[in-house]
């Protein structure tokens, strides 16, 4: 079966037309933009948008039509506040929706923005979190905010903290003692 928008292979039926990944993908970022009120590029618009090697024009790297491909790397509609569009990876999606107006775009590679301070800070300022995917990621929070969330979550809940301490040293003592 092909594609019912170009020669390519198609991968999904979508009520009476087959359609290959990217024509799916291109369907459902126009879907998405009409759900959230925002302006429907046509498809030859969005395909005019794509370069030939697929490749973040933020980030650089190359980006996949599926999810089941890798989820940060799909190609996403981006509606930039200057009222453009752009096609970029889901996780430069990401960090554009997080930050103020388009300034994640002059934002040096290794750098990234804290929500709570608002500020931008070099990557070693933000903790490695191990999520689970079992992926190391780097935190939202900076050190300095995540630190300070935490000592306010410790002071107002200090009761449940406390007993959480004593739970766990009580069952590394049992565990010391058994080896």
């Amino acid at each position: 079966m092909k594609c019912s928008s170009c020669d390519q292979d198609a991968v999904i039926k979508q009520g009476n037309q087959n359609l290959c990944e990217k024509h799916y993908r291109i369907g459902q970022m126009r879907q998405s933009a009409r759900r959230n009120n925002k302006v429907v590029p046509t498809r030859a618009e969005i395909e005019g948008l794509l370069n030939k090697k697929m490749q973040c024009p933020d980030c650089g790297i190359t980006m996949n039509w599926r999810s089941k491909d890798g989820r940060e790397t799909v190609a996403s509609l981006q509606h930039y506040r200057d009222g453009t569009f752009g096609v970029v990876c889901l996780s430069c999606n990401t960090r554009h929706a997080s930050m103020p107006d388009d300034t994640y775009r002059e934002m040096p590679k290794d750098y990234k923005f804290c929500p709570s301070c608002k500020t931008q800070k070099h990557q070693s300022m933000f903790s490695l979190d191990n999520s689970r995917s079992g992926r190391m990621r780097i935190k939202s929070y900076c050190k300095t905010c995540s630190d300070e969330k935490t000592k306010q979550w410790k002071e107002s809940n200090r009761d449940n903290y406390n007993e959480y301490q004593r739970q766990y040293r009580a069952k590394r003592k049992t565990n010391s003692i058994a080896s």
